[in-house]
């Protein structure tokens, strides 16, 4: 699990169709007080249990999502509530899990912010300035609510080192792509690896390191289009989607992106890339194209790196 989505202030969970336990991030494991949970109900007091299997599993088999499901955990405290919110993804359901004591404690204060409002509004004109600065602040505490939304909502799908999308993005934008290739839309996919990286930790440190995949990471985006994917697919491998592109134009971008890599003024580091491409063809998967894609990439590798390889 990726780092930023472990540490994320929320519990995630992510569950198989049976309801066992495949991924569970640090957050949720602090929040309650079992340890290795094999099922969804191990987390639950039995009231939730009940209403879970009740409620979750119809719904989740019908829409394909839970919106705000409240439940109970065990928790070393005591009894814990929180809302719970689910999606389905590839046949896995993915949760995440807000405390309560937060989540309330904003509802809370909106509740009382608007009673408040009202009963000045009704005594005195007087005390117009005051209404008004309340208003504000139910203003405020909304806007701090859509913010945490949105703020959890980029963490599950950016990469924290690089601020390029993440595996778990590129996988779902891919296999949109994929869809609309069996209609015959083109779409070619390039894995960049950067040469001899090992090197450049060993030598200069991982701090360095880490700025140099950084530093790749803005020439990526800088040179590609904007209709174009570009993602951290993990350690020094980067993956580029480009739709619309057939063979020629993909290895024509693949060869401009390395030979731009190349002549880059580097601040850290100088370095090369070796890159694989690979053309959607019918049948083709996410997993499947990215293991054409990656096969490519080795041939760049042996045949000298800071090259590209691809299905000429």
């Amino acid at each position: 699990m990726e780092q930023q989505l472990d540490r994320a202030p929320c519990g995630y969970l992510v569950l198989d169709q049976e309801l066992r336990v495949v991924e569970m991030n640090s957050t949720l494991r602090n929040l309650t007080s079992v340890e290795n949970p094999q099922h969804i109900h191990d987390l639950l007091t039995i009231a939730s249990r009940m209403y879970f299997q009740t409620y979750f599993t119809p719904s989740i088999k019908m829409h394909g999502t839970v919106n705000e499901m409240f439940l109970t955990l065990k928790s070393a405290a005591g009894h814990m509530p929180v809302l719970m919110n689910a999606v389905e993804q590839n046949g896995l359901y993915e949760c995440a899990l807000i405390q309560m004591s937060v989540r309330g404690e904003y509802e809370k204060e909106l509740l009382l912010a608007k009673r408040n409002a009202e009963k000045i509004n009704r005594e005195t004109v007087e005390a117009y300035e005051k209404l008004q600065h309340l208003m504000s602040e139910v203003e405020s505490k909304q806007q701090q609510l859509i913010d945490l939304n949105s703020t959890l909502q980029q963490l599950s799908i950016t990469d924290s080192l690089t601020g390029l999308k993440n595996r778990r993005y590129l996988e779902e934008r891919l296999h949109d792509f994929l869809l609309q290739a069996q209609n015959g839309r083109k779409v070619a996919l390039l894995i960049l690896d950067i040469d001899y990286f090992k090197q450049v930790n060993d030598t200069y440190g991982h701090q360095i390191g880490d700025a140099v995949l950084q530093e790749l990471a803005w020439h990526l985006e800088t040179k590609v289009g904007t209709a174009d994917i570009v993602a951290r697919l993990g350690g020094e491998e980067f993956v580029v989607v480009m739709p619309d592109l057939g063979i020629e134009e993909g290895l024509a971008m693949a060869d401009s992106l390395c030979k731009h890599i190349e002549a880059a003024d580097w601040m850290h580091v100088p370095i090369t890339v070796s890159i694989g491409i690979a053309i959607y063809a019918p049948g083709d998967e996410v997993g499947s194209l990215l293991s054409r894609a990656d096969g490519f990439l080795y041939k760049a590798k042996a045949n000298g790196r800071n090259c590209v390889f691809g299905n000429e």
